[in-house]
């Protein structure tokens, strides 16, 4: 099969690369979409501690093409949803962390930046009726926001910040007002983003090239305290603070996005113990995944998908992605 693979920086290989088996209770999956994460972004920028050559690529859907022993051959035909790894619910993670913490459970042989993926049959998710393939590939993100939500306590009338708008806000935002937040402000400085944020609950736009968000604390919230919810969908350390610093006392700010390796927290912290800040961080799709494609079937996603490029353009995928110029953009491994 085909499949690319990454050299470092933005330089990938379009290279012939074994096809993939069905090992005894493993699936192949012909991939019909894989989403470029902001993960894949900031590895190809240096910022996170991935290695070449490797084939990336976590956000995946597609169709059971081949089962191994073990696994119901009715399953070839279905469409999936593909997380890389499964869970064995018995490791020390898995009883008292998350399922996407499993110490035992093997990831896929290789990235979804391929043709076709094998995996744990455990970790393809039939999808239902009302959600498309393509649209399946936002499984992996919505979960990470999905169960960093679930971390919260949110107060009855809660107010909720979401600064970001990529994907993992627009979720973020979401999942805060499916679960109770009453009002809630999403900032961010790219017109197509912000503009999407209406699409998933957001009340209130903020650019924040145009008013500081001290404005919006003080026309929101009661008597300019802060918001109940706060969350940093962008990962940047910068971003994180400014949610703290808009956060009420006693609330809580909750970290989606991902910083680099070795990023301070750049806040105040006698500030931040004095007002009693709750800092809740959320890495992964926790226990939430399998939920999450009927979830979808819920949200309008409509031109959530920016753009789609073939295989051998993953280099400008991820280019059109890091540079912001929509909200989603996927690869077609199979055309």
């Amino acid at each position: 099969m085909k499949a690319m693979t990454w050299q470092g920086g933005n330089r990938f290989t379009h290279d012939d690369v074994p096809d993939p088996v069905a090992d005894p209770g493993y699936v192949v999956v012909k991939m019909d979409t894989t989403g470029i994460c902001g993960t894949d972004v900031h590895a190809t920028q240096g910022l996170f501690p991935w290695y070449p050559p490797q084939i990336m690529g976590h956000e995946g859907s597609g169709v059971i093409v081949e089962v191994g022993e073990g696994v119901d051959k009715d399953r070839i035909g279905q469409r999936v949803a593909v997380n890389r790894k499964a869970q064995c619910y018995e490791c020390w993670s898995c009883r008292n962390w998350n399922t996407f913490r499993c110490e035992v459970a093997r990831e896929s042989e290789n990235g979804m930046y391929a043709e076709y993926v094998s995996l744990d049959a455990g970790a393809a998710f039939e999808l239902p009726e009302g959600l498309d393939t393509e649209t399946a590939v936002l499984t992996e993100p919505a979960s990470c926001c999905l169960s960093g939500v679930e971390l919260l306590d949110i107060p009855y009338r809660a107010t909720g910040l979401v600064i970001g708008a990529g994907v993992m806000g627009l979720f973020t935002a979401a999942f805060l007002k499916s679960h109770g937040v009453e009002t809630l402000v999403v900032s961010e400085p790219v017109t197509v983003r912000r503009e999407m944020a209406k699409q998933f609950g957001a009340d209130i736009l903020h650019d924040p090239r145009d008013a500081p968000l001290s404005e919006v604390v003080a026309d929101v919230t009661d008597e300019g305290r802060g918001f109940d919810v706060t969350a940093e969908a962008v990962g940047k350390p910068e971003l994180v603070a400014a949610c703290v610093d808009a956060t009420k006392p006693r609330g809580q700010t909750l970290m989606i996005g991902v910083s680099p390796e070795g990023s301070p927290l750049p806040v105040d912290l006698y500030d931040m113990h004095f007002r009693e800040i709750k800092l809740l961080s959320s890495m992964g799709r926790g226990d939430v995944f399998h939920r999450v494609p009927d979830e979808l079937t819920k949200l309008n996603l409509e031109n959530v998908v920016s753009g789609r490029y073939p295989l051998t353009e993953l280099p400008d995928a991820i280019t059109a992605s890091a540079e912001g110029l929509g909200v989603k953009f996927v690869i077609k491994p199979n055309g």
